[in-house]
């Protein structure tokens, strides 16, 4: 075996080597990236009945001849229905979990909170009228705008270990992709006789 065989040959291990560790590594990150997600949804499940109630309790005092006119029982039966449709709302973010366009880093940049809420909010833009219907069907009128806003029903800043695991998925896949052009190349090479 000639001496550029045995070369390119080495070659070709060590980024078959660098492939396989490119690739345990983005599976790594893969997995961590979807407990971080899967905990995020299932915070926000359960963050969003007590969200969504603080948001119709200012609408109520905000309105509180409404408020009188429905009386205790009134008041409890649309809590009773803002507790529903937030129950339903909250599952409905777990289920969507992979319907959303969740941002990536790269080797150069983070994922910051505020992104993590861009790929929430754009999938729920519009989706949260259940709620705001329970107020209206009571009575209550709803002006400036939906008090059930997606950035409403939770807190960004518990995003951060989703974040982090988003940017080092995002690090992971462009590692990979670097490691199998090298591997890509030095195996042609190899096969071409370079």
């Amino acid at each position: 075996m000639s001496v550029a065989l045995r070369t390119i040959q080495s070659m070709t291990n060590e980024t078959r080597a660098a492939l396989q560790q490119a690739t345990d590594t983005l599976d790594a990150a893969r997995a961590a990236a979807a407990r971080e997600i899967k905990t995020c949804m299932a915070q926000i499940q359960a963050d969003l009945p007590a969200r969504a109630a603080d948001a119709a309790k200012r609408i109520a005092t905000e309105q509180p001849e409404v408020t009188k006119a429905l009386g205790k029982d009134g008041v409890a039966e649309l809590r009773s229905e803002l507790q529903a449709a937030a129950e339903i709302l909250g599952q409905q973010f777990v289920d969507a979990t992979d319907e959303i366009k969740w941002p990536l880093g790269t080797s150069y940049t983070k994922v910051e909170n505020h992104k993590v809420h861009s790929a929430l909010f754009d999938r729920f833009y519009g989706r949260t009228k259940a709620l705001s219907n329970v107020l209206t069907t009571k009575g209550y009128t709803l002006r400036d705008s939906d008090p059930f806003l997606p950035q409403s029903l939770y807190d960004q800043s518990k995003f951060t270990a989703l974040s982090a695991a988003l940017t080092e998925l995002g690090k992971a896949t462009d590692n990979y992709e670097i490691a199998k052009k090298a591997d890509n190349d030095s195996t042609v090479a190899g096969l071409w006789g370079d």
